[in-house]
């Protein structure tokens, strides 16, 4: 997936999540994806990657991105 289209925070999420699958996300996959803006998130909420990701025993279907402080 060429991730056109993504914010920079979205595309750090979508790099974590491939280094966990040790795969390239397919656009298919972006199906199964719900993204949380306000709170800077992937949610793998949709099999098959959700299965994948039960698979290989992840412990969660979250991907945060890092806290920002606030001044």
């Amino acid at each position: 997936m060429d991730g056109l289209g993504l914010l920079k925070w979205q595309l750090d999420l979508v790099a974590r999540l491939e280094w966990a699958l040790r795969r390239k996300l397919v656009a298919a996959d972006f199906d199964c994806i719900v993204w949380n803006t306000a709170g800077e998130a992937l949610r793998v909420e949709a099999v098959p990657l959700l299965k994948e990701l039960r698979a290989r025993n992840l412990t969660s279907n979250i991907f945060r991105s890092q806290r920002k402080w606030r001044t």
